[in-house]
């Protein structure tokens, strides 16, 4: 089963502009996701996707495959579906170029699921840590049905009461559902949410989730990056489950 993994990054994001670049121990936060990814075994390449000459001329020098897209995306889905529209792969993972101190473990949860012939989509989840606030729209919740299908994503605390789970900004696809959904229009419900994934649900496609440990990677504030800055990788529990 040939694996690739994208990591779109592209310098508008809206919370927290540049972020891709900002610097997390001395080196450019993009670089630390694709020293990561690389070290999955599991991975058979690894592509910076990136609309910016900024991120193209810093991760070149380091030995990343940079793909150049078009700077019109609105998800990095869609970035991730342009740059692998002409790739042979059996998985596809989109990476996103926040998780700064990604553990392998967790792409490893993503691609085992994809021994299920019938998964099409893979996103990990994990339980909501004490210290975030559920209503933080910067932490996106999700609802789980039985089997582990996603029924939904929001910024708002779902279900009502909880308990909440906590999304991982990671995706995986089989290709021909990634170009599918490259295809298909914003819905009503991704655009009022400005969630990616809730594409694949208004469309009727199944997103399977895995359960994986609280790893603490995602950059979505000033002060996650000093957060970050401060201390040393954390190493994320292995113990992950497919529902």
């Amino acid at each position: 089963m040939s694996v690739v993994a994208v990591i779109p990054a592209r310098m508008g994001s809206k919370r927290l502009p540049a972020k891709v670049l900002a610097d997390v121990q001395g080196d450019p936060l993009v670089a630390h996701v694709w020293r990561n990814v690389k070290a999955c075994d599991q991975i058979d390449r690894v592509l910076v996707a990136t609309d910016s000459d900024d991120v193209a001329n810093t991760m070149a020098p380091l030995g990343a495959e940079v793909v150049r897209s078009r700077n019109l995306h609105r998800t990095g889905s869609d970035r991730v579906a342009e740059a692998v529209s002409e790739l042979d792969a059996d998985i596809v993972l989109n990476i996103q170029a926040d998780n700064a101190f990604l553990d392998q473990h967790i792409l490893e949860a993503v691609i085992a699921c994809f021994a299920d012939p019938s998964v099409q989509v893979v996103t990990p989840i994990c339980s909501f840590p004490d210290h975030l606030e559920p209503s933080d729209p910067s932490k996106v919740k999700a609802a789980i049905g039985v089997g582990g299908n996603a029924l939904y994503f929001s910024r708002a605390p779902v279900p009502h009461g909880g308990p909440w789970w906590l999304h991982v900004g990671i995706y995986g696809f089989r290709p021909s559902v990634l170009q599918q959904f490259y295809g298909w229009s914003r819905g009503a419900i991704e655009s009022r949410e400005d969630l990616e994934q809730l594409r694949f649900i208004e469309n009727g496609v199944a997103i399977q989730t895995v359960q994986v440990a609280y790893s603490g990677v995602g950059i979505d504030t000033p002060s996650d990056i000093a957060r970050l800055s401060s201390r040393p990788p954390s190493s994320v529990d292995s113990r992950n489950q497919r529902f």
